[in-house]
């Protein structure tokens, strides 16, 4: 199926930030590369930008397609949501890659660390959602309807960029509260997508890891994900993970016998200097995986100190310290999806390829963000360039500014020109011959 332009994205969109965002990564080429595409009618970019300026409209799509504010017919923008054979997963992974690329030009000296967390799309007032299961909240210690939204970031400098994302249901079948669509042929990618929802989640972080091997040596993630076969997989991949260690029956060896976490504390305790306030033991994973573990004194902790494990030796204790702070830039990222990009808000399609779309429309609109951060003179916070696409989409558009003076210009014409007046005439056909983006000023005629 071919992409067919029918219209000219030029005069369909009000951001020439987007716009311009779209020319230099090839969104276009993109969306085919990742087999999203239209036979006819509106064409595929055009739509998909239309989607992507949603959230820096102020209004709802079903407001902005009943009051005509964009191209097409609401038909056109849930047929694109709902496509089965779409691969939202590789156009972020193309995306995210090409906006890398750039990026490693201006943060020359950062190597970059990719961070791995999950979050919860909230879906309470939902019934028949595909896939639909209980999910707990960790924030406020109570189970939602909805999805987990597993997401990799790479952090670069000041700049967080989405790298891949999987959208989870529960693995088992009692917990979801409903099923798959029926009749979906298997080799389409809605398919696999349904079957990827069903997946642990742990198999779907190292695949997703793994995808991204030569970028960067360092994996963050927090005390969820920071067990010994996290730390012993991403070593053979290649990858040093750095997390938060948990109190739990995991066994660590020290000169040759096994503890537990909180006795290897007691035994790391008299070595913290309380300038510092923290100290490094070497140990062992139970499978004999080289590891170590930094000991944080910290006082709004329930055990008044942290353990940060990793298996990169070669780090100092300030160095872990410092890499796992970088840890907090993804809850940044989530924040500000939730906040401002409109995610799990502005989708409430029961489809669950819907669903996968908006999260990677979404996550494509936090990397304009970025894009636009690092060409500022000063690095602006997620809040503010939202803002700032927010002001450029309100701006008076060409064809706005002229239907104001045109309706103007009528008004007053009847009272000196008659209806079948040459001068009229002509003034009327030129309006009716005038691009599509120009509705308004027909309706004025």
């Amino acid at each position: 199926m071919a992409i067919v332009p029918q219209e000219c994205i030029d005069e369909q969109c009000r951001s020439k930030t987007i716009l311009r965002f779209s020319h230099e990564f090839g969104l276009a080429q993109l969306l085919k590369q990742s087999n999203i595409s239209k036979a006819k009618g509106i064409g595929v970019i055009t739509v998909f930008i239309q989607l992507l300026m949603v959230a820096f409209s102020g209004k709802p799509l079903r407001v902005l397609l009943e009051g005509g504010a964009m191209a097409g017919a609401k038909d056109v923008y849930y047929r694109f949501m709902n496509s089965t054979s779409a691969n939202w997963l590789k156009f972020i992974r193309l995306l995210s890659l090409k906006l890398v690329a750039q990026l490693r030009l201006v943060f020359v000296d950062d190597p970059g660390v990719l961070i791995l967390d999950d979050t919860l799309h909230k879906r309470d007032r939902s019934k028949s959602v595909e896939l639909l299961t209980r999910v707990f909240d960790h924030n406020d210690n109570s189970y939602h309807w909805g999805f987990r939204c597993l997401a990799l970031v790479l952090q670069l400098g000041n700049a967080t960029v989405p790298m891949d994302f999987r959208l989870l249901s529960s693995s088992v079948e009692k917990h979801r509260k409903n099923g798959c669509r029926q009749g979906l042929d298997k080799r389409s990618n809605g398919y696999k997508l349904r079957q990827l929802a069903m997946c642990k989640s742990f198999d779907l972080a190292f695949d997703m890891i793994g995808r991204q091997c030569g970028l960067v040596r360092h994996v963050l993630f927090d005390s969820w994900f920071a067990m010994p076969v996290m730390f012993r997989t991403l070593c053979g991949m290649g990858f040093h993970g750095v997390g938060m260690l948990k109190v739990s029956n995991n066994l660590y060896r020290f000169k040759g016998k096994l503890y537990k976490l909180e006795a290897l504390y007691a035994l790391a305790k008299q070595f913290i200097h309380h300038d510092n306030g923290y100290a490094t033991l070497g140990v062992e994973l139970a499978d004999g995986t080289p590891f170590s573990i930094t000991f944080v004194l910290d006082r709004r902790s329930k055990r008044d100190w942290l353990a940060i494990g990793t298996t990169d030796l070669s780090l100092t204790s300030q160095q872990v310290i410092s890499l796992y702070s970088r840890r907090w830039n993804i809850e940044v990222f989530f924040k500000t999806v939730k906040t401002f990009l409109g995610f799990a808000s502005e989708c409430q399609s029961r489809s669950f390829d819907a669903i996968v779309c908006s999260v990677a429309i979404v996550f494509t609109r936090y990397m304009i963000l970025t894009w636009m951060n690092y060409g500022m003179p000063k690095p602006e916070t997620a809040g503010q360039l939202f803002f700032l696409l927010f002001e450029e989409m309100c701006e008076c558009t060409l064809p706005e500014a002229l239907e104001l003076i045109f309706r103007e210009y009528f008004r007053n014409l009847d009272r000196f020109v008659q209806y079948d007046d040459p001068l009229d005439m002509t003034l009327r056909e030129f309006f009716a011959n005038l691009p599509s983006s120009f509705n308004l000023l027909r309706a004025v005629t």
